[in-house]
């Protein structure tokens, strides 16, 4: 389910997923609606979807099978990702080896926004993993 809403000058969308594989897909899609629509560049587009990928990823193998809620917005003339999960459990960046197939994501994350973190859910159940990516005029 969508739920759109537009403060004024502070765009936003929201959605709401199961954690499944395919959400991650739908994540990005979603981001790539929101900031073509909002007219930022293409590179920072394609940046964006891939840290929200990273970030759905991870909040995929903390509650897997349970509801996930993204938020794409516009902060300060940057995109805000962000992506709530149920689990109290915190990613935590590894040093993966070079061939291993999974372990990077805060890593990329990292290296692509300008400021991430992770938050308590404002309802005390659950955690918000954000990210701020680079300010761009749209």
């Amino acid at each position: 389910m969508n739920d759109h809403t537009y403060a004024p000058g502070f765009p936003e969308i929201r959605m709401s997923l199961l954690a499944t594989p395919s959400s991650a897909v739908l994540a990005r899609e979603l981001v790539r609606y929101a900031l073509l629509n909002w007219n930022f560049t293409k590179s920072l587009i394609e940046d964006s979807t891939l840290v929200m990928s990273e970030i759905v990823t991870n909040a995929l193998n903390a509650a897997p099978g349970r509801e996930l809620r993204i938020r794409t917005a516009v902060h300060g003339g940057a995109p805000l990702l962000e992506c709530w999960d149920p689990s109290p459990v915190l990613p935590v960046p590894c040093n993966a080896p070079l061939d291993a197939e999974s372990g990077r994501g805060l890593l990329i994350v990292a290296a692509y926004a300008e400021e991430t973190g992770i938050r308590p859910a404002a309802t005390g159940h659950g955690k918000v993993v954000w990210a701020l990516m680079p300010k761009t005029s749209y």
